[in-house]
């Protein structure tokens, strides 16, 4: 005679909980101010974790809101070097706003626009078309995007036309002490 055995339930645990990360005031919401490019020229935006952070960054959501009347490209980049001429954005926040004073991130978003050059060094994950007039949102990624100390996750702007073109950035995502 066998002996049967019970299945054993399996347990499921959602790691990526971002509103698990903004209740601890570890998830920060970033903005570039409005990027100007076009006529060959680029627009860059993007989350630099410094080589001596201690935190993981783990990347969530990307919006890229387009003001002209010309499609464009936004190419997302991997550990990617920022340009020379890039700008701290003063826009970044918890958004944990009941945490007082709030939260900082160790991490820093940049951004820079009348570029000529492409990144340097990193991969180009993926492209997306902006429409004219519009804001293209991003899936959730729900930190499944791990970005180290001395690594980045940032977007270019590229140009379709040679038209004059202005768009802005938003980048989410939360922080873990390794």
């Amino acid at each position: 005679m066998s002996k049967k055995t019970k299945p054993r339930p399996i347990e499921v645990v959602d790691i990526t909980s971002p509103a698990m990360n903004s209740m601890l005031g570890t998830y920060f919401i970033g903005q570039t101010d409005v990027l100007n490019f076009g006529n060959k020229c680029k627009a860059w935006g993007g989350i630099i974790n410094p080589s001596n952070s201690g935190v993981n960054l783990y990347f969530d959501i990307f919006t890229i809101t387009n003001f002209s009347t010309q499609n464009f490209i936004g190419e997302i980049w991997l550990n990617a070097n920022p340009p020379n001429n890039s700008t701290l954005s003063p826009t970044v926040t918890s958004s944990n706003q009941t945490i007082i004073p709030p939260p900082k991130p160790k991490a820093k978003m940049e951004y820079a626009d009348h570029i000529t050059d492409h990144p340097t060094n990193g991969v180009n994950i993926f492209g997306r078309i902006v429409a004219s007039n519009s804001t293209l949102v991003s899936d959730s990624h729900k930190g499944s995007i791990i970005i180290g100390p001395g690594g980045s996750f940032s977007i270019l702007l590229t140009p379709l036309e040679p038209q004059a073109i202005m768009g802005t950035i938003v980048l989410t995502w939360w922080e873990e002490k390794i």
